[in-house]
């Protein structure tokens, strides 16, 4: 045989075998998605089993978690992106939310809310026209309760202040239990101020006028902070005990009231000794609604994959997506008006009262001042410390923080 047939050959056996051979599918395509839900017990898991069903219609993207503790979890963030690193798609609370489209340092998601009916969940993740984030979960503070201590003490469900006041008291007296949980310490700053805007909003403050001036000393803004006081005085907390403490305390059936947020009672009510049918969730004994705390999905400017990730946003506020999510978030406000389950509710009976709340509640941030809300609110907690601790007269404490304000802006 000639070297030229013997070629053609080896190259006619060569194309034989090549087209027998499988063909591969290309490399994953992976997309960190970081969360500090994912760090939650029990729920985080549901969390990110839910989102992990995107593989399903995805087959070439990987999705992997990246789980931050809450308390390290902005300024983290905002390190790594202002470096040009950090996670893919990111799932954060609204005031980073803020600072990182500030900072440009997040991408136009707009295509992935196109023919999606959102409520109104989705308006603040629009800034100046554009979509940089499209809504995870709202979740709205309601006053929730031990619903065998409470029947054990003979209490009353409260209405008002005064009320859950003496409904934790009787708690103490006659079960031997804590009356009510709250956050108390500026160590905890995030969290305290976040929580103290329940109190704020609840007394109808506002601390902006219609033109957009920072109003720290007003009356509501006193009475407030003089409620808080009035509670904090009563002896029903337990001073000095970190939240997650309390939330453990309340999970193991040892307290009877507290004001928390529906991720917070998620949590309480998974895995602990208190079974969450025992669990009760009333209106806050305020006279206005509370406050909310609002959690969007955004996509980094650095990321590689910016297609894939908004393709993936695209999948969570779809019908199959906010389903999947609906099973794993609780009573949490979502994207799109998917309402409770019937199983849910059943095994969850205070989860209602926070879908109904959410509908109603208002941001923790300041209108017009989102990005400097946690600046403005450093030296109005650090006046409210010193009423609870120094016994200083609100009217007082807030006015030097009024000025300290008006010195910052």
């Amino acid at each position: 045989m000639s070297r030229i047939s013997l070629l053609s050959c080896i190259s006619a056996i060569t194309l034989t075998c090549a087209a027998a051979l499988p063909v591969y599918a290309q490399d994953k395509t992976t997309l960190v998605v970081s969360n500090s839900q994912w760090l939650d017990a029990l729920r985080g898991e549901a969390l990110w089993d839910a989102i992990k069903a995107y593989e399903e219609q995805a087959p070439n993207v990987e999705l992997k978690a990246l789980g931050i503790p809450s308390k390290d979890y902005g300024d983290r963030l905002m390190t790594e992106f202002g470096a040009g690193k950090g996670p893919d798609i990111a799932i954060i609370q609204e005031g980073v939310f803020f600072a990182l489209a500030d900072a440009e340092l997040l991408v136009d998601v707009g295509a992935a809310a196109e023919g999606v009916t959102m409520n109104t969940t989705k308006d603040g993740g629009v800034i100046d026209g554009v979509v940089y984030g499209v809504p995870w979960q709202r979740a709205a503070y309601a006053l929730i309760y031990n619903g065998k201590l409470i029947d054990e003490a003979g209490a009353k469900v409260p209405a008002t202040l005064d009320e859950l006041i003496q409904s934790a008291k009787d708690v103490q007296d006659k079960t031997n239990g804590i009356g009510f949980t709250s956050r108390h310490q500026i160590s905890d700053f995030s969290g305290f101020y976040m929580d103290f805007q329940v109190w704020a909003n609840g007394y109808g403050v506002d601390w902006v006028d219609d033109n957009g001036k920072l109003t720290i000393n007003t009356p509501e803004a006193v009475e407030a902070v003089t409620a808080f006081k009035k509670m904090y005085d009563a002896k029903i907390i337990p001073i000095g005990d970190d939240m997650p403490t309390q939330r453990t305390r309340f999970k193991e059936g040892q307290v009877g009231f507290s004001i928390d947020n529906s991720g917070g009672t998620l949590n309480i009510g998974s895995g602990g000794t208190l079974s969450s049918t025992d669990m009760h969730a009333a209106p806050l004994p305020f006279p206005h609604p509370g406050a909310h705390q609002q959690i969007y999905v955004v996509v980094n400017s650095n990321s590689a994959h910016q297609a894939e990730a908004i393709d993936f946003l695209s999948w969570l506020v779809s019908p199959e997506g906010q389903t999947r999510l609906r099973g794993a978030s609780g009573p949490d406000m979502l994207a799109t008006d998917i309402p409770l389950t019937s199983e849910f509710i059943a095994a969850n009976p205070w989860g209602p009262t926070f879908a109904e709340a959410a509908e109603k509640t208002r941001s923790v941030l300041i209108p017009g001042y989102e990005v400097e809300t946690t600046q403005i609110m450093r030296p109005v907690m650090e006046a409210v410390e010193s009423v609870l601790i120094n016994g200083t007269d609100p009217e007082t404490a807030l006015s030097q923080a009024q000025s300290r304000v008006d010195s910052m802006f």
